[in-house]
């Protein structure tokens, strides 16, 4: 007998909740890391070792690389989504605001995306698409302009900026390899944290700024637990949750809340300025990543009243 696989919003609607809450939670935490006791290559490390070490059993089932696809899909899934990403979403941001972070990192992944699907996939949009791709890219443009403007920071704020819309580009690379791999998405995430692991750990031991055996312990324990276990292992597990009971578009959208809370915890939190031009960018990030995905908060609304009972 096959198990009950049916969709259920209420499993879904929490899974997409957890997956919003850790998105932005990371992102906090990167940028209050980063700015206090610790480097990127140290959050670098706690983000892949820590849940390579908790997906190996999946890489002993399945091995660490993969003999039915060529290494040249593994190389570029292991460096889109894993430790080249990483590191430049994480040194961009020792120089620029959480407010940023928020906006260009969720904000330049679809552009890219639908670049490289365009060009090596073939993918043709339709005009909704075409229109939510015009809003992001309208964001990252404000997002990026009150710099220009003096409105935030200065040239080591532009640096940020063009850190994460870099790793933007990597992350692209990753989602377009990933769709041509066909990987089982326990499997690719376990390949990707183990190699990242396998090249990050050289680096640590080199660097010389590495503060991890020296920073307060309180710092160390924030760290795993946002690194480690919420981005590395709940906040993949509540995704894929949400992708089967909600579907991928559905949870797609986790996208365009992210920069909003993200912003608003820089402010609270952090004690960041949030400039009315960074406000605006947020906004249209936000609102382009909700029409790309083809506004599905019509399709929660509309399914929470046929289904009132969750399910």
């Amino acid at each position: 007998m096959k198990p009950d696989v049916r969709p259920n919003l209420r499993a879904g609607v929490l899974a997409w909740l957890i997956t919003v809450t850790v998105g932005a939670g990371w992102q906090l935490a990167t940028r209050f890391g980063v700015t206090t006791t610790l480097t990127p290559i140290d959050l670098a490390l706690l983000r892949y070792v820590l849940p390579a070490l908790a997906l190996s059993p999946v890489l002993m089932r399945h091995g660490c690389w993969t003999k039915e696809r060529p290494l040249w899909i593994l190389a570029l899934i292991v460096t889109g989504g894993g430790l080249p990403f990483g590191l430049l979403g994480m040194a961009g941001a020792q120089f620029a605001p959480a407010s940023h972070m928020g906006a260009l990192l969720p904000g330049s992944m679809p552009i890219f995306v639908a670049l490289l699907s365009a060009v090596f996939l073939g993918e043709r949009f339709r005009r909704g698409r075409i229109v939510g791709l015009g809003i992001i890219v309208l964001g990252v443009a404000c997002v990026v302009g009150t710099t220009f403007f003096g409105t935030t920071g200065g040239s080591n704020v532009l640096l940020g900026d063009a850190l994460f819309i870099s790793a933007g580009v990597f992350w692209a690379i990753y989602t377009v390899a990933y769709r041509k791999s066909g990987l089982d998405p326990w499997h690719g995430a376990a390949l990707i944290c183990f190699w990242s692991s396998v090249l990050v750990l050289p680096i640590w031991i080199m660097s010389p700024g590495a503060a991890l055996l020296v920073a307060p312990l309180p710092d160390i324990a924030l760290q795993v637990a946002a690194q480690g276990i919420l981005a590395g292992l709940i906040g993949l597990a509540a995704y894929g949750v949400a992708i089967r009971h909600l579907g991928a578009s559905v949870a797609a959208v986790s996208g365009a809340v992210v920069p909003a809370l993200t912003a608003l915890g820089g402010y609270v939190l952090l004690g960041e300025p949030l400039s009315w031009l960074t406000a605006i960018g947020v906004i249209c990030v936000a609102s382009g990543i909700w029409t790309y995905a083809g506004a599905p908060g019509l399709f929660l609304l509309s399914q929470s009243r046929a289904h009132p009972g969750g399910s």
